[in-house]
Formats: structure tokens, C-alpha cells, sequence
């Protein structure tokens, strides 16, 4: 069997699988504003149905899944696998990852349905340590399960090991189905420097070669594009116009304007580039996603408790956009090779 690996840290485990097609639509004049509501229901996951789920696999709250051990390394919660490894249904695996105090663990407690679950904190200190994970129904595929993964946030100033985040983001690709990627303010040069770890993926993962064959560390950038993730890149406290040259533009649109490359051969353009190159090259499967500022500052720092009232209305409308793409299009997890996994068939170093 194909497997990938990351280095020394654990081999590849989980996944993500297509939703049902939407309902269908009432073709009366007479009830279109109730269509319109059920489009944009006040919580996305009201119109998705879960599936049924072994009891122990139940997670009423989030676990650690890898752990940052004593000595600096990463590590797996052997009771996290635990619980994976009791999960017959096939898998569909979302993580996320961006600096800390972006939002991250909100977007992932909604996908969840829940306000509270993945902690948010409301100080300058990092919650989340290593990655920690939250298996539930899925909400859209009976009989499927979906697994979060909320990411350490990357670029702390305590962490004492540089190649600390270049672990995380690595795992996190190998990990997931879909992979979000949480910034703020815009898509800018300074947002696309902080993913630097993207153009590091090929000196971290190897594709390890069928029997009888030779390992070819080259093999990556023809065949990692079956196992790798679909990519999201979400955009936090977003204040601008959509808007090019006076014309407006969608997310997508303002996604691959920021991607374009620049010609030439300078020093400067190809570090322009090679971030870009990379995205590109890596996750051809792309989306973006822009969010307003939820609330006012003051109640920023209470979020989880803050009712849908308290909201502001366009970025509810926003957040349900973006559940029901998630919910929708992430695939059931699969390894190198297509072969489709549940908890049961993860493999660990």
C-alpha cells in the first residue's frame, strides 16, 4: 500500500467526501421568499440531516490529537487515536491553520454547529497547542463522519524551534481533505510571506514508492495532487470593496488576481513568485471566502457567548456561505492511489 510521510513526525491519516446535491427547488411564485430563507437559513446547518455514528466515537467536546512533548517534538495522543481507530465510517477531514487570534477555532464550532467547542480565547495567548481535533456526524452525508482540526496558531513569538510551524502546516496537508487558511485584512505581500510554509511542503513530505520501485523524492510535484487537499483561503475582518479597475469581483476572482505571477527573472520576482507558484502547483482545487468583522471590539472578546442577534447579519450570511461550500464539496479522505480511508485504517510512525 502507498503511504506518504513527513519526515519523522506521524504518517498520514485522515481525509473528506462530496455532499448531497441541494434540495429540491418550489417552482411557485407564492413561496419564493420561503426558498430565498432556506437558502441562507439563520444556522447553515439546520437544512443538513446527521447520519447515524458508532457511540464511542461520539466527541462531545475537542481532544488533542498531536501534542507538543516536553522535549520540543510533536507528538500523538495514543487516546485520540483511540478514538479514531473505533471510527468505521469513512472520514472527512477539514483543517485549519493561520497565526493565532484570527478566528480559526470560530469558523471550525460552526462547521460543528456549535458555538462553543474549539476554544476561542479572548487574550493575546495562543489556546490552541499542536493540533486538536473534534470528530462528529457529518451533517450533510449520513453515515460519514467529520473531523475538525484546529492548528496551533502560526508565528508565536514563544515557540523556540523555526521549523515548529513548518510541522504543523505539513501535517495539516497530510491530514486533511480541505485546508483552510485563515488571514486578515486582505490578500496581500505581507499575508502570502506568512505562507511561506507552502513552498517548504516538498522538503517535508516524500511519497514512499509502490514495492519494487525506488523512492524519488521528485515524485511529489507529479503525484501529490491525488492525496492533496482542496484549499480555502479565508480572509478575516475584510473592510474593502470587491472591486478591480472600477469592475467588481468575486472572491475567486480577487484569490487568483493575488496568485497571478509577475515575468521575469530577478532574484525579487522569483521570491515574488515562488509562494504563488506554489499554491497554485499544490492545490489546484481553490476558493476564498471574505468575512466582515462579526461584531464590535468590545464584544469580540465574548463571541462564544454572543447570541446570532448580536451579529452582524452579512457576516452570518457570510459564514453559512461558507459552511455550506465546506459541507458540500470536501471529499471523503484518500491516500496516494485513491484508496478512500476511515478512522479504522490510520497508520501511524
Amino acid at each position: 500500500m502507498d503511504d506518504v510521510t513527513c519526515g519523522k513526525e506521524p504518517e498520514n491519516v485522515l481525509g473528506a467526501s462530496e455532499n448531497e446535491p441541494a434540495g429540491e427547488k418550489k417552482d411557485t411564485d407564492t413561496k419564493m421568499d420561503d426558498e430565498a430563507h432556506r437558502k441562507e437559513p439563520e444556522n447553515v446547518l439546520d437544512q443538513f440531516h446527521p447520519g447515524p455514528m458508532a457511540s464511542e466515537t461520539l466527541m462531545e467536546e475537542p481532544m488533542c490529537l498531536i501534542q507538543n512533548s516536553t522535549r520540543g517534538a510533536l507528538q500523538v495522543n495514543p487516546q485520540a487515536v483511540k478514538i479514531l481507530e473505533g471510527i468505521t465510517q469513512p472520514v472527512v477531514v477539514v483543517a485549519i491553520v493561520g497565526l493565532s487570534r484570527t478566528g480559526k477555532s470560530y469558523l471550525l464550532n460552526s462547521l460543528a454547529g456549535k458555538r462553543k467547542g474549539f476554544s476561542l480565547g479572548s487574550t493575546i495567548q495562543s489556546h490552541t497547542q499542536g493540533i486538536w481535533m473534534w470528530c462528529v456526524p457529518h451533517p450533510g452525508k449520513p453515515d460519514h463522519i467529520l473531523v475538525l482540526l484546529d492548528t496551533e496558531g502560526l508565528g508565536g513569538v514563544e515557540k523556540g524551534d523555526p521549523k515548529h510551524d513548518t510541522w504543523i502546516f505539513t501535517l495539516a496537508v497530510l491530514l486533511s481533505s480541505t485546508l483552510v487558511y485563515n488571514s486578515q485584512g486582505t490578500i496581500d505581500q505581507d499575508s502570502m510571506n506568512k505562507l511561506h510554509f507552502v513552498s517548504e511542503l516538498s522538503e517535508h513530505i516524500k511519497v514512499k514508492a509502490d514495492k519494487g520501485e525506488e523512492e524519488d523524492d521528485s515524485a511529489l510535484d507529479t503525484e501529490y495532487i491525488s492525496f492533496f487537499p482542496n484549499f480555502i483561503w479565508t480572509v478575516r475582518d475584510f473592510s474593502l470593496d470587491l472591486e478591480i479597475a472600477g469592475k467588481e469581483v468575486t472572491e475567486d476572482e480577487y484569490l487568483e488576481r493575488a496568485l497571478m505571477l509577475k515575468k521575469g527573472r530577478s532574484r525579487e520576482v522569483m521570491e515574488y513568485n515562488l509562494p504563488r507558484q506554489c499554491i497554485r502547483d499544490y492545490f489546484p482545487t481553490r476558493k476564498c471566502f471574505v468575512f466582515i468583522r462579526p461584531a464590535s471590539e468590545r464584544d469580540m472578546k465574548q463571541l462564544e457567548s454572543l447570541s446570532d442577534s448580536a451579529l452582524q447579519s452579512e457576516f452570518l450570511e457570510q459564514s453559512n456561505r461558507f459552511c455550506q461550500y465546506v459541507l458540500r464539496e470536501s471529499k471523503v479522505k484518500m491516500l496516494k492511489g485513491g484508496h478512500h480511508i476511515n478512522g479504522r485504517s490510520t497508520s501511524w510512525a
